[in-house]
């Protein structure tokens, strides 16, 4: 299988481990990537941020050089709407561990962060995603977390 790799932003400091960071996340997600494509795949990087041990990289699959991916192989995927790759993974024992991953994602999957537990996630991996209500969801993580946990109305009279 090969790799292609395109630009990228790295959060959390990132860059003095950059190349071989960027390298060690590809390769971890590669071949999940590639079984759920049914086929090779090359990953094309929009955005890379990584931040305490966590990665999250948006992005695309692209075939082989001159080839293009069939995506009627692939698991879930409707041919006709957009296809954005994103994953999200973690590094335990040295090593990036995928925790979630989308391959054809007709909308970016961290506008619904709800359906996955991303408390955990620090918010420098959203860095430069927009959370479509005119901040980035790093600033609106950060303005989260700074408030105080909600207390549920008592129930008790």
């Amino acid at each position: 299988m090969a790799l292609w790799v395109v630009g990228g932003l790295f959060a959390g400091g990132a860059w003095g481990n950059g190349l071989a960071e960027r390298a060690a996340i590809l390769n971890a997600a590669r071949p999940m990537a590639a079984e759920k494509a049914g086929q090779a795949v090359r990953i094309r990087v929009d955005t890379l941020n990584i931040d305490s041990g966590w990665a999250m990289l948006v992005g695309e699959l692209v075939g082989p050089p001159g080839k293009r991916i069939d995506w009627a192989k692939a698991d879930d995927c409707n041919a006709e709407l957009d296809k954005m790759f994103w994953v999200v993974l973690h590094k335990s024992q040295g090593a990036w561990q995928v925790k979630h991953m989308e391959i054809c994602a007709s909308e970016p999957p961290y506008w619904y962060l709800e359906q996955y537990d991303s408390s955990a996630w620090p918010c420098g991996v959203f860095a430069g995603l927009e959370a479509g209500v005119g901040e980035t969801l790093e600033a609106l993580c950060r303005r989260e977390r700074k408030a105080p946990a909600r207390v549920p109305p008592s129930t008790a009279p």
